[in-house]
This record gives structure tokens, C-alpha cells and sequence, in this order.
């Protein structure tokens, strides 16, 4: 179930990080404030694994983790809720 659950928010990230880079260098001709990126889920599970370091045995399924620990450490994503 974990895994479904980082699957999917994997995809709802690189498409939000997709569309938020393209935004960003129209603000930026516009000299307006950049938008903020939130993730929401509603898996415990899947809060744990990203914001409280928690771990699973899959290596697959580590390198999403890493990889969105990473955007949310580099505060791409600016929050996780």
C-alpha cells in the first residue's frame, strides 16, 4: 500500500515541479513572488517516511523517498502536510 502511495505522489511531484518551473520564469519577467509548493497526503505512513525520516525495505521505493526528502530539504517543496 506504501508503495502505491509513493507512487503516486512521485507523479503528482515532478508534474507540480513541471508546471511550477515553467510559472516561475513567467513571475520572474513579471517581478512578482514565486509560488509556493505544497504536497498534501493523507497516508500517515507516507508523512513519516518523508518528514520524519521514517524508512521501508524497498530500494525502489528508498530513491523516491531520498529524491523527495531532497526537493523538500532544497525547500522546492515548501511544505509537507
Amino acid at each position: 500500500m506504501l508503495a502505491l502511495e509513493i507512487y503516486g505522489i512521485v507523479k503528482g511531484v515532478d508534474i507540480a515541479l513541471a508546471i511550477n518551473s515553467t510559472i516561475q520564469i513567467i513571475i520572474r519577467q513579471l517581478n512578482i513572488l514565486l509560488p509556493l509548493t505544497i504536497v498534501y497526503t493523507d497516508s500517515y505512513s507516507l508523512y513519516e517516511c518523508l518528514v520524519k525520516l521514517g524508512t521501508t525495505k524497498e530500494k525502489r521505493l528508498m530513491i523516491d523517498i531520498i529524491a523527495l526528502r531532497q526537493l523538500y530539504e532544497r525547500r522546492e517543496l515548501t511544505e509537507v502536510q
